[in-house]
């Protein structure tokens, strides 16, 4: 193909005598350049040929997929280009050539971008005027460009050389192409000769068989399928004896004979486990007695801390006021000072005056002066640092005591009879701050109904909860995770009473009763640390609980509540 800068005017006069023919196949002067995406009406960007013609032309010369990958591509050719072959604009290779009257050719984005400007579109070249209706797709540039010989993409590691129409098909083989891992879960990217090897045998995300039951799984899920579901794993038996068993997730009878044959050797284990626990208690109690003794020295220890405080405090006080007299008085030093220096240097003039050395005099007996007070600051900054550190210490102890305190009030209050009395103190102070939103609910400490039974506790809102909030007081029972779940019969069918104790002699306290519902989920076997709650929303109003007329339920700021379960029909372990 000759440069095309030779004859461009009668380049475009032939051309233009070619599609003036194949105009008459537009339809009431539609023209392709609406199809190809510019302003309806004109007559711009007109493709070689029309209808099936232009579709045939498209094919000989490569598919609309082609170019678009090509614009993603960047292209290295086997000879170098030539300047006919580049687009003004852009200055890389002419992708979809377009013609204009001035014979120079654009890509068709190019172009399409200089008659969209909204300004007189001008050639980049010879600044001559470019009119839609005068540019037209250019085929046969296009068939030459698309049959010039260029490199793969992925060279130097591929050798692959061709025309530019078969790139596209080329890259869908090379076996350097890159290549993200099929594999879902795995984001890595390969080329294509390293993809089988990687998602067959190394990829992490890759499918293999389960070792138990040939299910397949992805690599990273088949260790928790065989730890969690897998019908064919082994597992310890669920009693804790020292046999290993077939899961059997849908073949109870077998665990069922394993259980009955192995009857004698779980009874051992849980006596066992009886004895472990009574020793446990043995070694709590002792513990807690040892626990109060500390108490009772660390309480000695804040006393004495007090007592040595209360001096400290006293002495700070006095050098507070020690200070702020200093301070006055260094203040009256140094105005005396700034006279004396004025008199001085009035003096300075008459060297000879009598009265020079009785000022000399005066002024270093005031910067002894000023040199004690600062001697006294020095000495009142180190007691403060000394108050800072006792009070800090104190802090210390008070909150390990305070600590300890809730420590030993819950292992008081642990009970093994299936009752509790609950002793709430503070209790407008915490029902002020669970109105303001400050504060979570209350729960009891845990008790049980026996030394092996079910370990229960009890949940308060004071201001109220759903329904019963800001008007009633609401109580709820919580089954919580025990020892000696895997031995007790569940659900949970025990009745259960929640009562409010009265504090006056009349005794007129106020309970009510539920039966638990065995298919609800707050009373089957905990499988977290605590079931979800079940009880009363609306137990008392405030106003009956804080104002009745023949009893005392708040007394001194104090409420007591008591759960009792009913333990008939419950055995001994």
């Amino acid at each position: 193909m000759t440069s095309q800068y030779i004859k461009p005017a009668s380049r475009f006069l032939a051309r233009v005598s070619h599609y003036q023919a194949d105009e008459a196949l537009l339809h009431d002067g539609e023209s392709l350049s609406h199809r190809q995406g510019f302003p309806p009406g004109s007559r711009g960007i007109m493709a070689a040929g029309a209808g099936e013609d232009a579709q045939q032309n498209w094919a000989v010369c490569g598919s609309l997929d082609v170019e678009s990958g090509l614009l993603s591509q960047s292209l290295r050719f086997v000879e170098k280009l030539e300047d006919q072959f580049v687009c003004p604009c852009c200055t890389s290779v002419v992708i979809n050539p377009h013609q204009t009257s001035c014979g120079h050719i654009f890509c068709l984005r190019c172009i399409k971008g200089l008659l969209e400007n909204g300004s007189p579109a001008k050639c980049p070249r010879d600044s001559a005027l470019i009119k839609s209706n005068e540019v037209f797709q250019d085929n046969c540039c296009k068939r030459e460009i698309l049959n010039l010989e260029i490199y793969c993409t992925n060279s130097p590691d591929c050798s692959y050389t061709g025309p530019l129409c078969r790139l596209q098909e080329h890259l869908k083989t090379c076996e350097f192409e890159s290549i993200k891992c099929p594999n879902q879960g795995c984001t890595k990217t390969l080329h294509r000769q390293n993809l089988k090897e990687h998602s067959q045998n190394l990829c992490v995300h890759r499918i293999e068989p389960c070792p138990h039951c040939q299910q397949r799984y992805s690599l990273t899920q088949i260790k928790d399928h065989e730890n969690t579901v897998c019908p064919e794993a082994k597992v310890p038996c669920p009693n804790k004896c020292t046999q290993i068993v077939q899961r059997y997730r849908e073949k109870r009878a077998k665990v069922q004979i394993h259980e009955d044959a192995a009857l004698n050797e779980h009874l051992l284990l849980i006596l066992e486990n009886n004895t472990q626990l009574e020793k446990q208690i043995h070694g709590l109690q002792q513990s807690m007695s040892l626990r109060q003794q500390e108490l009772q020295d660390q309480k000695s220890a804040v006393s004495s801390l007090e007592g040595a405080l209360q001096p400290l405090l006293q002495q700070v006080t006095k050098s507070d006021q020690l200070l702020s007299a200093v301070q006055r008085s260094l203040e009256e030093q140094r105005g005396q000072v700034s006279s004396i220096q004025l008199q001085l240097q009035q003096l300075s003039l008459d060297s000879a005056h009598p009265e020079l050395a009785q000022l000399r005099g005066s002024l270093g007996t005031l910067s002894q002066q000023v040199s004690v007070i600062e001697g006294l600051n020095e000495r009142l900054g180190v007691l403060e640092d000394r108050y800072l550190q006792h009070a800090r210490l104190l802090d210390i102890h008070v909150d390990q005591l305070q600590r300890n305190e809730e420590r030993f009030r819950e292992l008081e209050s642990t009970s093994y009879s299936g009752k509790l009395i609950w002793k709430i103190r503070d209790y407008q102070k915490r029902k002020e701050a669970a109105s303001r939103g400050h504060a979570p609910p209350m729960f009891s400490s845990p008790f049980y109904t026996g030394r092996s039974g079910y370990k229960l506790s009890v949940r308060a809102h004071l201001n109220g909860d759903g329904t019963g909030r800001g008007t009633h007081l609401s109580l709820y029972v919580v089954l919580m995770r025990g020892d000696f779940d895997s031995l007790l019969r569940w659900p949970f069918r025990q009745t259960v009473t929640l009562t409010v104790l009265d504090q006056s002699p009349a005794h007129n306290h106020m309970s009510d009763s539920f039966l638990p519902d065995s298919a609800s989920s707050s009373f089957a076997r905990p499988v977290s640390d605590m079931n979800l709650a079940s009880g009363f929303t609306r137990f008392v109003s405030h106003g009956n609980l804080e104002a009745p007329k023949n009893a005392a339920f708040v007394k001194d700021d104090t409420l007591f509540i008591k759960i009792k379960v009913d333990t008939s029909g419950l055995e001994d372990l």
